[in-house]
């Protein structure tokens, strides 16, 4: 074992805390994405929106469970069994046997799949539903599916403790592997929908078009990797801190619920709030320019910038086919 370690009575009541401010976020970006779907001026109604929304509610509700029963798990260590002469609160926390212990764990390892799946399904709608393109990453999800169960079923064994997991090396194995595999599989996923958009980018840099959905294509890579950088960043502590033997793991463990839920919603009401800047942005621009111009009607020099909303952005073959017009649009606005 290191020797950065944390008294286990200390430990779980930060761990508990940062998971509830973790929570507390997620669950107002939950209430602005309801907002966005059923309040606001972009409603969405098509299937592909209801399947998203399906899977924002379903991560929301774990993260909600898993919350309640992690402060149930306090209360019981902290309250009942303060004066437990195995070891106090730790001791019963530490204990992975307990059934609330192994659904907090199932939990965990669910919502890291659903995170999984959500990614590789924007991904595979950005490719325009290519599955060889996705076969890897599903591939990855499904590794992750056999060692993040096996490793929950690993726990009812006897004797599993948090103290000596690290002594346990088939169980150290599988947690490992399951930590690797997350990370690899959101670095994958996420390098394929900023590559999709990047490439759009250059097959149109002759065409002087740089929207996408009537939002800039830069804008939206780098929001990409703003909203998933939280979700990695947290994977990656766990695997080294895991690694190197420490239990300042455990702070990090149950906050990753409900982070997989924030970087889930993030991406969509970055991408909403940005376009409708955009357009209140062209629509002043319109405005200043009807009562600026008394100029004869001819062809307008193409900017920069689209001004309309790019209706389909056809991902196969060398290069991308754009259609424009002011019907719905089926673009990035809804991954």
């Amino acid at each position: 074992m290191a020797n950065i370690d944390i008294d286990y009575n200390v430990l779980f009541i930060i761990a508990g805390w940062v998971e509830a401010v973790a929570y507390g976020f997620l669950f107002c970006i939950f209430c602005v994405t309801l907002y966005f779907t059923f309040g606001g001026a972009r409603r969405s109604h098509d299937s592909h929106s209801k399947i998203l929304l399906g899977i924002s509610t379903a991560m929301f509700l774990i993260a909600t469970v898993h919350a309640c029963l992690s402060c149930y798990r306090l209360v019981a260590a902290y309250v009942f069994n303060g004066t437990n002469p195995r070891g106090g609160p730790a001791g019963y926390l530490g204990n992975l046997g307990h059934w609330d212990a192994i659904l907090t764990e199932t939990l965990y390892s669910t919502q890291e799949i659903l995170g999984g799946a959500a990614a590789i399904y924007r991904c595979w709608v950005l490719w325009n539903k290519q599955f060889k393109i996705v076969a890897l990453p599903i591939l990855l999800l499904i590794v992750t599916i056999v060692f993040g169960y096996w490793t929950d079923a690993l726990f009812t064994r006897p004797g599993t403790l948090e103290g000596n997991i690290h002594d346990l090396v088939q169980l150290k194995i599988w947690i490992r592997t399951f930590y690797a595999v997350a990370v690899v599989q959101n670095i994958l996923t996420t390098g394929l929908m900023i590559y999709v958009i990047y490439r759009n980018y250059r097959n149109t840099v002759g065409a002087n078009v740089r929207s996408f959905g009537g939002i800039r294509m830069t804008w939206l890579m780098r929001t990409m990797v703003e909203a998933a950088a939280l979700q990695l960043l947290v994977e990656f502590l766990l695997l080294i801190l895991f690694s190197v033997g420490t239990n300042v793991q455990y702070i990090f463990l149950d906050s990753v619920v409900p982070v997989i839920g924030i970087t889930f919603n993030a991406m969509t009401i970055s991408y909403r709030m940005r376009l409708l800047t955009e357009r209140s942005g062209d629509t002043m621009r319109t405005f200043k320019a009807a009562q600026q111009s008394d100029i004869e009607e001819g062809e307008r020099t193409q900017t920069t910038r689209v001004g309309v909303e790019v209706d389909v952005i056809e991902l196969s073959g060398t290069s991308s086919v754009y259609r424009a017009g002011k019907g719905k649009d089926n673009s990035f606005g809804e991954v």
